[in-house]
């Protein structure tokens, strides 16, 4: 079994303010819409902000909220590289017509991006409800490398020897 079903030992308080991590991101979001006075697809670095300053102080309990965090700043850091991607293929598809068709294609992926990382964010907080881990399958592992750890060590650590 992976590592993601294993129950995670804490208390309600604490799996409380894990499944609070996941929801971070969405006051530097509704944020950055006040400020900017509409949504704007540039302005989705922002939301790794949550994790990083709102996840520090929540996830100070124990190892568990320190998981959480680090899975909630590599998810957001990954909606955040898709959608600047993304803005650059609609702003290539609005500045040159022969990749017009670009822009259609770039709003359905900008929309399903959207939805996708608030459906991901409440599948997380869900799960850290109830004291277990949850990565989305596309996320990109910035903490692991930032902190320049060896995947092969990161896979047997999850294998829990299952197989």
């Amino acid at each position: 079994m992976s590592a993601e079903y294993l129950v995670q030992p804490g208390t309600r308080f604490e799996r409380i303010r894990d499944a609070s991590v996941h929801l971070t991101p969405l006051i530097p979001a509704a944020a950055a819409v006040v400020v900017i006075g509409r949504p704007a697809v540039w302005a989705a670095p922002v939301i790794i902000l949550g994790p990083l300053a709102l996840g520090a102080i929540l996830s100070r309990g124990g190892d568990a909220g320190r998981r959480h965090r680090r899975r909630a700043i590599d998810f957001n850091a990954s909606v955040a590289v898709a959608a600047l991607l993304l803005w650059g293929v609609l702003e290539l598809g609005a500045r040159v017509e022969l990749a017009g068709v670009l822009v259609p294609v770039g709003l359905l992926l900008l929309a399903l991006l959207w939805l996708n990382w608030l459906l991901m964010m409440a599948i997380a907080a869900n799960r850290a409800r109830y004291g277990e881990l949850f990565e989305p399958p596309w996320v990109l592992p910035l903490s692991r490398w930032l902190r320049r750890e060896d995947p092969r060590r990161i896979a047997k650590e999850n294998s829990h020897g299952d197989g």
